[in-house]
């Protein structure tokens, strides 16, 4: 046995069997199904796709292949920081502003609130006004570990009715605060509204 019988034997249990010429080049069959994919999207977009060399076709697949590498790590990326600002969200306890709910009065927070000057802040003192509402109408008790998850199933039970503002008043703070997002015109009305009915609604 010769040299080149060896190596087609050894070839025909290979991944590069393509090389005896017994079948196709595994790249030249990807390019095709990759070129009637193009053609297809060509044909549905009206566009005149040309003919194009073997080296233009694989350096076409590089590029898209690039191309679709970015963009799987820009989106996992921005997927990634949104579930972190979540987690920092959910996670969030009442610890960091508990000086402020027992140093001041639901009308001082209030004041504060109006008089801030900036969105996010205003938001935040409405919210502590409310937790510190709920507080004083006994609706809550309120503990510095305490979370919103915790305080939404209090207000669930003795006053069920305010649970649906106080959990949208929650996620615009989160946002706002922890998110560092800002709140639309109409967000912030909604925020406004449901921060009224819960401090002065019951």
């Amino acid at each position: 046995m010769n040299f080149n019988d060896a190596m087609n034997e050894v070839l025909k249990g290979s991944r590069y069997d393509y090389l005896t010429g017994r079948r196709a080049d595994p790249r030249e069959e990807l390019w095709r199904i990759f070129e009637r994919i193009l053609r297809w999207l060509a044909d549905r977009l009206d566009f005149d796709m040309p003919n194009v060399s073997q080296g233009s076709a694989d350096m076409i697949v590089v590029i898209f292949t690039v191309i679709a590498i970015l963009l799987v790590i820009v989106a996992s990326y921005i997927i990634i920081r949104a579930y972190l600002r979540s987690r920092v969200a959910v996670r969030h306890t009442l610890s960091d502003i508990f000086e402020e709910i027992r140093n001041h009065t639901v009308a001082e927070l209030l004041e504060i609130s109006r008089n801030s000057g900036d969105v996010r802040v205003s938001v935040r003192y409405k919210y502590i006004a409310t937790i510190l509402s709920l507080n004083e109408r006994d609706i809550i008790v309120i503990q510095p570990s305490a979370t919103n998850a915790i305080i939404y199933r209090q207000i669930k039970k003795s006053a069920p009715h305010l649970a649906m503002p106080f959990s949208q008043i929650a996620d615009a703070f989160h946002l706002a605060w922890f998110g560092h997002k800002s709140l639309s015109d109409d967000a912030l009305q909604r925020f406004n509204s449901a921060a009224e009915r819960v401090i002065f609604g019951a």
